[in-house]
Parts: structure tokens; sequence; C-alpha cells
């Protein structure tokens, strides 16, 4: 399903080059597979060892040389927090509607306050623990496999490097997804040390339960794993010949679960009493509301504006509850009429959380993802964002592709659900894409949490996959010519259809350089500044590409100048003037700007002070260059774009498909002719 599904949220994908490449990806994988199986346990540490410093060096790398704008749950919650720590008890809307998001905007609130007691950045803080939680995550999902076999630790310490959601969503956006993938791998641990020694002990009872608290914290829906203990202890039970008494370890990880849920629900209304958010509000959603939404068959499930107007407004009923169930009924009474519904609504939910080989991380709640905003980003990856978003998400699929075929590759071979590290991770990965089919609203991201649990399964099926593999092939291929004359064919029709179909989807628009971010709830007149007479502002702005279009965004009580000059060696060279009128909102310039120094100027040209709309709330504002006036740090909105619109198909991305596809056929060529 995901291999061969077109459309992912960067754009359609060319289906046969993720096969071609998932293939190639196999090739290469099984020949590392195969030397560090020969290498010695001294040898192996010391490739792990290098492995994860290099990989701290490549998140440095990420989050420093590029960075986007957010959007959605992470910037109502960051702009709550910032709210709170001035003191403003006033509640950002979308924070009022979903009680989910308090512990994240915890988390937030106390970057805040350390970043103002260590007097450093927001960002310092917030990437350092980014960094933390992405590496630590690893770091034990490694040393999980480490233990089952040396040199499949090593083997995934090196698969990390290759993953591209590793540089992206739990690094930039940080939401609770990083917290609930490290909890899980943490949880198999626990799990994985029980099932060795076939005891659970009082401390590994109290971790269990705190590991639990967490991860309830972080995403409620791992609620899944309650339902997979109880499988096991049932397991268990019902076959002690093989597994002792081992169910009432289960039994008491079920109950540290339990305690850990309830611990959880304690420590949000905590939150929710210190931060004076009031659970009984009539804003707040009730839980039905999720599953009203996954009934919405117009959009197969996901969220949409409508659902949430819906139940804010609840027009006609009571209470948001009231109006909730009965949208329930009547939605659940429309698929019963027209019951071909059901298996359409169901198939698409499924799928659509195994669409994107990225899950949607490097979009999801990123502006780049709509309008590709920048904050500030390299030359090559500005230009190019549509190819390379096409590129890696051709890449994730190829390589997530394989993870999955290997893993159900295993399960054939096992034919049985055990209680074991492999069985667990299962029934938490196909747990959580029920949860989300038959009860809750859906997207890609969704999955993402399992992302450890499907490394973990993937790594205990790698050598099963790729000792049988190449023979399973064999047998069904006789004649071994026939496999490479398919690849050719197979490559000359994926790289046609790259060249024709694939170019006529909607191309890209290049944003060189943007700063729209509302940390201030801000819209033209919310935020305020002063500029006394004759004063004027300053903001400075690089651009590593050229621009076609500037767009101010920015209303004032009077006209003024607007000026945009750049740097030529030690001087500012004006290269655009304009007057703008009172009351104005947007502000557009059509003018050719060459890559380089800018530097946007506001003059107030009259004898009165005048006030102007801006950014004004910018200490957790990521942008490269902000304005100072007195004590007041300010940012404009603006942003630098292409008129030319970018394929998604660039024939350089084509050249590169074509070059992989040629490496296959004489790796293939060299293995079976």
């Amino acid at each position: 399903m995901m291999i061969f599904e077109p459309y992912t949220d960067v754009g359609f994908v060319e289906p046969l080059s993720v096969v071609l490449l998932a293939i190639l990806l196999f090739v290469l994988l099984r020949k590392l597979f195969n030397k560090l199986k020969k290498l010695s346990e001294k040898t192996l540490k010391i490739i792990i060892a290098s492995a994860f410093i290099v990989f701290v060096g490549f998140q440095v790398i990420s989050v420093s040389q590029a960075q986007i704008q957010i959007f959605g749950d992470p910037w109502h919650t960051l702009n709550q927090a910032l709210r709170l720590s001035k003191g403003i008890d006033v509640w950002d809307p979308w924070v009022q509607y979903y009680p989910n998001l308090l512990p994240f905007m915890g988390l937030q609130f106390l970057f805040i306050k350390l970043s103002s007691f260590l007097n450093v950045s927001y960002y310092v803080v917030f990437y350092a623990f980014t960094i933390l939680i992405n590496t630590s995550i690893w770091a034990v999902l490694v040393g999980l496999i480490w233990h089952k076999k040396a040199y499949l630790g090593a083997f995934l310490s090196i698969v990390m490097l290759l993953i591209p959601m590793n540089y992206d969503f739990i690094l930039r956006i940080g939401y609770t997804d990083g917290i609930a993938i490290l909890m899980l791998s943490l949880f198999a641990i626990v799990l994985n040390l029980t099932l060795k020694d076939k005891r659970f002990p009082m401390k590994r009872f109290i971790g269990l339960t705190i590991i639990f608290l967490l991860a309830y914290l972080a995403r409620p829906n791992v609620i899944v794993v309650v339902v997979a203990l109880l499988i096991f202890s049932l397991v268990a039970y019902f076959n002690q010949e093989k597994y002792d008494e081992i169910w009432k370890s289960f039994l008491k990880m079920f109950l540290a679960c339990l305690i850990g849920i309830v611990l959880a629900m304690g420590v949000s209304r905590g939150l929710a009493s210190a931060m004076n958010y009031d659970l009984n509000d009539p804003k707040v959603f009730p839980t039905v509301n999720w599953f009203y939404e996954s009934l919405n068959f117009e959009s197969m499930g996901e969220w949409t504006a409508t659902d949430r107007n819906y139940t804010l407004l609840h027009p006609g009923y009571a209470t948001a509850k009231e109006a909730d169930l009965s949208g329930i009924k009547s939605r659940l009474t429309d698929l019963v009429k027209a019951p071909w519904k059901i298996p359409v609504l169901y198939t698409v939910k499924f799928a659509s959380l195994w669409s994107c080989g990225t899950f949607a991380t490097g979009t999801d709640y990123q502006l780049f993802s709509q309008m590709y905003h920048w904050s500030h980003a390299p030359s090559f990856l500005v230009e190019n964002i549509g190819a390379i978003n096409i590129f890696f998400e051709t890449y994730a699929k190829a390589l997530m592709g394989l993870f999955l075929l290997a893993i159900v590759l295993e399960i054939k071979k096992r034919r049985e659900i055990s209680a074991s590290l492999f069985g667990f991770s299962i029934l938490i990965i196909i747990g959580v894409s029920l949860f989300h089919t038959f009860l809750w609203e859906v997207k890609p991201r969704y999955q993402y949490m399992t992302i450890g649990l499907i490394m973990v399964a993937g790594s205990l099926s790698f050598k099963n996959f790729f000792e049988q593999t190449p023979h399973l092939v064999k047998q069904k291929f006789k004649n071994k010519k026939n496999i490479w004359y398919g690849l050719i064919a197979l490559s000359l029709l994926s790289i046609g259809l790259m060249s024709t179909v694939m170019r006529l989807q909607t191309e890209q628009m290049i944003v060189v350089n943007s700063q729209f971010q509302p940390l201030d709830n801000y819209t033209p007149g919310s935020a305020k500044f002063n500029l006394a007479a004759h004063e004027q502002l300053i903001q400075k702005v690089h651009l590593a590409n050229n621009a076609d279009e500037f767009v101010l965004q920015s209303q004032s009580s009077d006209p003024f100048q607007l000026i945009i000059e750049r740097q030529e060696k030690e001087t500012w060279k004006k290269v655009y003037s304009q007057n703008v009128p009172a009351l104005q909102m947007e502000t557009q310039i059509k003018h050719h700007f060459m890559k380089g120094n800018y530097r946007i100027l506001i003059k107030n040209p009259t004898a009165d002070k005048i006030t102007i709309s801006a950014m004004t709330d910018t200490e957790v504002l990521d942008y490269p260059n902000k304005i100072s006036q007195g004590d007041q740090k300010l940012s404009l909105g603006f942003q630098f774009s292409q008129n030319d619109l970018q394929n998604k198909y660039p024939f350089g991305l084509i050249m590169v498909f074509a070059l992989l596809d040629l490496l296959l056929i004489i790796l293939l060529k060299k293995t079976l002719l």
C-alpha cells in the first residue's frame, strides 16, 4: 500500500520509481548486512559510536541551517505558553478547544522559562531538547537490538542515519510524537527484560508506570498497549507449557499501565488548575468529537473545519456533546443505508495512515507544506524544494516498504501471535492503525508514533529477509535474464512516466525568504507599535536566491514610506521605494531582487506619531534578524518569492532516478548473470 499509493502530502510520486529504488536499497543493505555479520563486537561498537557522533552532527546541521515556520497545534500552544509566561491570562481559542494540548503547552512554557533563566534564545533550549529526545530514541532502539544480535544493532545504527524523518518533525516541531516514540521504545525494553527473566519486580513496576504515564500524556492512543497486554496475558495463560507463569507479569504490566493512565489524568487536571484552564468551559471539545470526525465520509475521516465549527457552535443543541452524539448517529445511519460506503471509508482511512513513506512528518504543521515559507535555508534547498520533497518521499517509501515487507514475511514465517518482542511490536503497530481506522480521525502522521517499533520488528526480520528473499526470487524466475530484462523495461517505463504524466501536476511556488509567523495571533491590526515623527525601523533579510516579488503585510494608522536596500560592499543601495497609504493591509511589489543581503526600511515621513502593526511577541520567534525598538523586539510580516513556478519533476531529478536505475541494473547483472 505504501509503495504503490501515488498521492502523498508532497504531491504525486511515480510508483515504479519506488519499486526500483526499493530493490536497489535491498541489494545495497543486504551487502552491508552481510559485511557487518563478519565483524567483531569491538569493531561493531566503534561503528555504532561513530554513527551516533555523525547522527548528532547531522541533527545540529539540520536545525541550524534550515528553518521553516510552524502552524496549527504547535503554533497555538507556543503562543499560549508565551502569554502565560508573561502573566497574560487570556486563552487562545484553539487551545481551549483541545485540552489534550495542555501537556505539550506546559513543556513549551518550561522551555520559555528555562531560556529566560539561562538568558539564551528559546530555540537553544528547544533544539537541545529535541535533539536529546531524537538521539535517545535511537540509543534505546540500537541498545535493544544489540542485545538480540550485535551486528543487528550496528546495522540499525547505520539505518538510523539514512531515515529522512530523523532530521525533520521531531527536531523542528518538537510535538509529543518524539516523547511517545521514546516511551514505547522504553516500554519494549521493559517487556524484553520481563520475557527474558520471567519476573516483574516492584522497581520495574514503578518504572513502567512512569513510562506509561508520560506516553499517555504525549499520545493517548497508546491505550492500544493495554489491549496488547491483555492479549499477551491470554496467550501466555492458555499456553503455560511454553510461557510458564509469565502471564502474571503481563497482568502486572497491565495494572501498571492503568495506574499510569489514572496518574496522567491527574497530571492533566493539575496542569489545567495551575494554568487556570477551565476543563468545563463550553468551548472544550468532548471526546466523542473525534469519533464524530472519524465518520466523515466526505473527508474520509480526516479533520475538517466544518466538523470543528459544528462541534463548537452545536446549532440546535444545548451542548457540543449532544450535537456530536446526534452527528454520530446520523453518520452511522447514512453508512448503514449505503453499506458500500463502509468498506470504502475504512479502507481509505487505513490506507491514508500508510500512504506516505515519511508519514507526512516533512509537512505536517510546517508552512512549507502549504505555501513553502522558509525563515532561512540554504540556496539549493530553497530553489529545489518541490523536487527534494518528491525525492525524499520516494526514498522514504522505498525504505519503509522494505521494512514492512520484511515484517510481513516474518509474520508469514511465524504464523502465530507470540508473546515476544516481535509480537508486541506488531500488535502496537497494527493496533494504532485500527484505532484510527475505526475510532478516531486519521492522517498519516498518526502512524509515525510506531516508527520505533517498526524498526524493532524490521530489524528482527532482516536476517530471514536477506537470506530467503533471493531464493524466493530465483524460484519464481527460472530464467535469470528475465529479471534483468524486466528491470530494464520497468526503468524505461518509470522514466517515461516521470517525463510525461508526473510533470502534469501542479508546479511549485518558490518562497525565497519569509516571516509571516504570527506568534501573538498576528493579523493586520492586532499587535501594534508606535513610530515617532521621522523615525524609521530597519529589518535585515538575507536572500539565498533571486526573487521577483516582495509582499509586506502591515497596516498603519497613517501613510509611511517603504524602502528596500541591498548591501553592496560596505554601503547600502536603494533598490526600491514606495509610499504606502494608511490602512493598507498588504503591499505587493514586483521587482527583481538579486540574491544577497537586504534591509527593509519603514519610515514615518510625518511630524506625528503613527501606529503600525507587526509581530511584537518575538521571544520564541526563530528568525535570524529582528528589529530592536528600545526594549521591544519586533518583526515585520513579509515574503520574498519567485514568479516562475518550478516543476516537481525537473529533468535533473529524472536524471538522478535514471542513474539510480542504471546502478541497479549493473549490480543485478553482475549478481545474476
